[in-house]
């Protein structure tokens, strides 16, 4: 049997999946410890490539793996020499501010990189500027700057590319509707250190033959450019879907994006941004800490029983109101501290905090889908298109859009996968069932609190 071998690395687990006609036939999952350094937090690059190494021997045995596509998160950039890393990868979750000032004044330029600052180190231009002036005889040595998908890809075939989708992602790196480097990168004389672009879909070479040896994979297994993971996604409904559409990939980060949509020109004060797809499309784009204001908000609680509809009625009937914001990693309210009000706007301590929990990510992603313009169908990928209350709260507060909540939990690894099999299948997954439930006073109320109609104070830049 012929497979193809997704190597798909996030930022707390990795997974390497086997996908053959369409489908899904082997999961292998790990988990990342964090590691701390010295000499700054960064990524265990060393610990992946050994997992990877160990389950791509295993996985040999089982198919014939034809072609491996490296997907990878956006907020991460290796600086390489022949040998290797010539710094250690920095975890975005670094704080590094001290040549900020700096930076931003030869950075930062919303309405051509569409890329606005980001907490802690998610800006990969941040962190080759932190990096070079931090570690200067280290940087000197550099050949090559890579995205972290490229940088796998690397590490598997020997050759060096830049891809689209890695730079066109809040990187500081990259001029989307120029489609060449921003200022940044010639100004900081970075340019010679990018390899060559491809697309993510390129077969850029064959594994190395040490690695083919030593796994067992075959000598002329292709190694494809890679990807970002919310472009992998993204694209199972680019090749699928006319415009416009919007898809909402979900987990540790609410990532809405819009075909056909529109990034708002204070984008970079809302976390709004561009994104440029495996086509080369430029689509609009959101994001705040969905996942982990979730778990804020639900705490220890248990999940509640009942329908999706019984639920969100009760906390209509006795409405208590979650406000943002409940983590430090932007969104469009960044520096404010949530707290759960009642329907007087008294603190309050929410008694359905499940439901609360899954109601306010609705509500956010709502107001972001609003905020870049959304229109038509919108897909739900990633974890919370398995949760009811979500997707319930979610189809009411839109009523003129179908939602599609895609239950495929691999949806990133597929969507990779049509990288090296375009002809693969994709299905549609059907609407779900609109509430009869009016969430309209619910959500003028909860803007209203949040301050939120101020957001929507600002001329709008189209991309259509």
């Amino acid at each position: 049997m012929d497979a193809i071998a997704i190597l798909d690395v996030g930022k707390t687990h990795v997974k390497l999946v086997l996908v053959a006609g369409g489908k899904v036939m082997e999961l292998r999952r790990t988990h990342l410890d964090e590691c701390p350094g010295p000499p700054y937090l960064q990524l265990p690059v060393e610990a992946i490539w050994r997992w990877a190494l160990t389950e791509l021997a295993s996985l040999a045995k089982t198919a014939r793996i034809t072609d491996i596509v490296p997907v990878a998160h956006g907020a991460s950039v290796a600086v390489i020499d022949a040998d290797g890393l010539v710094l250690p990868m920095l975890d975005y979750q670094q704080e590094i501010g001290e040549y900020d000032a700096e930076y931003e004044k030869l950075a930062r330029n919303f309405a051509e990189t569409l890329s606005p600052r980001l907490p802690c180190s998610h800006n990969p231009g941040r962190q080759l500027f932190w990096l070079q002036r931090r570690f200067p005889a280290e940087f000197a040595r550099a050949t090559a700057i890579l995205g972290y998908a490229q940088y796998w890809a690397w590490r598997l075939s020997g050759v060096t590319v830049s891809e689209v989708t890695a730079l066109g992602n809040h990187s500081d790196l990259w001029r989307p509707r120029a489609a060449d480097f921003s200022a940044l990168v010639d100004r900081a004389g970075w340019r010679p250190l990018f390899p060559p672009m491809r697309k993510a879909d390129d077969i850029i070479g064959t594994l190395k033959p040490e690695i083919a040896a030593a796994t067992g994979l075959p000598a002329d297994c292709r190694v494809r450019a890679g990807i970002h993971d919310s472009n992998a996604a993204f694209l199972r409904w680019r090749l699928n879907l006319p415009e416009p559409f919007a898809v909402v990939s979900t987990g540790t980060f609410i990532i809405p994006l819009a075909a056909g949509g529109a990034v708002p020109a204070r984008g970079e004060s809302l976390d709004c941004l561009g994104n440029v797809d495996a086509r080369g499309n430029l689509i609009a784009g959101a994001r705040f800490a969905g996942g982990r204001e979730y778990e804020a908000i639900k705490g220890n609680a248990a999940e509640e029983p009942g329908s999706a509809e019984n639920r969100l009625a009760a906390l209509l009937a006795n409405p208590c109101y979650g406000l943002p914001a409940f983590s430090d990693q932007g969104g469009p309210f960044a520096g404010t501290r949530g707290r759960c009000v009642d329907a007087q706007g008294h603190d309050a301590i929410p008694w359905h905090r499940a439901t609360l929990a899954a109601l306010y990510c609705a509500l956010m992603t709502d107001l972001m889908l609003d905020l870049i313009q959304a229109r038509g169908p919108i897909v739900v990928e990633g974890p919370f298109a398995g949760n009811e209350v979500f997707v319930a709260a979610l189809a009411a507060l839109r009523p003129a859009s179908d939602v599609l909540p895609s239950l495929e939990t691999l949806g990133t690894s597929l969507g990779a996968a049509l990288l090296a099999d375009p002809a693969m299948k994709v299905g549609i997954p059907s609407p779900a069932p609109r509430p009869a439930l009016d969430l309209t006073p619910y959500r003028a109320r909860w803007r209203t609190l949040a301050g939120a109609m101020r957001l929507f104070e600002t001329e709008r830049v189209f991309f259509n």
